[in-house]
């Protein structure tokens, strides 16, 4: 069996089997038709691709379907999501309205909240300069009084030392 392959790839190939290496075996044998393979191979090429850039063409037999069988009937009835949920979709979802973020109020109430909001902000800023000013305001008032401390007891060190006053 083996010789017999040998010689059906010889023919593929265009070469004559050895005959006097192989027994004699008639195309019988063979599970393919020599003849038909040789005659298969004596047909000019198809396609010749001796081009730089070869072209390929598609040739598609067969009807363009319409959009309703694509996308069903009455595909036009209905609403029709953009796309998938987004983050604030989601949230909006599953937290509860009095759980949102001024939630609890709406119109002119959202408007009055924020207002509030905003003097409250102002009014802590502004106390927080002045008790940094306070506290600097002190801090001068002490060691005002510590100096005019100092030049007194120094005056009435002058003074029971017998010197003149300045």
């Amino acid at each position: 069996m083996s010789a017999a392959i040998l010689a059906s790839f010889l023919v593929l190939f265009g070469q004559q089997p050895a005959t006097a290496t192989s027994p004699a075996s008639s195309s019988t044998e063979l599970p393919v038709s020599l003849d038909r393979i040789q005659r298969a191979l004596s047909v000019p090429k198809a396609i010749d691709l001796t081009e730089q850039h070869p072209v390929f063409r598609v040739e598609i037999v067969g009807r363009k379907p319409t959009l309703e069988e694509i996308l069903g009937e009455k595909f036009w009835i209905g609403p029709v999501s953009y796309g998938g949920m987004t983050h604030q979709d989601f949230l909006d979802m599953v937290t509860p309205k009095m759980a949102q973020p001024y939630g609890g109020f709406s119109g002119g109430h959202l408007l009055a909240q924020v207002a509030l909001t905003y003097a409250e902000q102002w009014a802590l800023k502004e106390a927080i300069k002045k008790f940094r000013s306070a506290l600097t305001d002190r801090e001068r008032e002490a060691a005002r009084k510590e100096v005019l401390e100092a030049m007194a007891d120094l005056e009435k060190a002058r003074r029971e030392a017998g010197l003149a006053p300045k």
